[in-house]
Parts: structure tokens; sequence; C-alpha cells
């Protein structure tokens, strides 16, 4: 499989309507067969995103009660 592999390529943050998440920087690796962006458990982890149905999209920010949908 062909692939390139990028380090500290982007900052990437999760911005909702009424909180974002911190900014990180994150390597990137881009993939000929794979047309979504797929991000790590590290980095799920430092964005602080708890994920409570992967499915169906629900998740929320860590330690807050709202829940939240995937767009």
């Amino acid at each position: 499989m062909l692939s390139y592999f990028i380090p500290n390529a982007v900052e990437l943050t999760v911005i909702e309507d009424d909180r974002n998440s911190k900014t990180i920087t994150c390597n990137v690796i881009i993939s000929l067969h794979e047309p979504e962006v797929l991000l790590s458990d590290a980095v799920i982890e430092e964005l602080e995103i708890e994920i409570l149905s992967p499915r169906t999209g629900f998740w929320r920010f860590k330690g807050e009660d709202k829940v939240r949908r995937s767009i």
C-alpha cells in the first residue's frame, strides 16, 4: 500500500458552537486507498474526546454531560 508520512504537518482543533478543544500538532499519513480522515487513539485522547457510540457518531468532550453527534 502506497502512503506518505509527513511529521508535524497539521494543527488540529475540534470546533463546536459552544466549545473548542485545545489545539494539537499532528503527524499525517496520506493513503491512496483510504478516503476518510482517521484519528488515532492517541489523538482522540489528546483532544479530550470520549466516544460514546462510534457507529452512530455520538461523543462528548471529557468531563461534560452534553452528548454531541458527528457531522
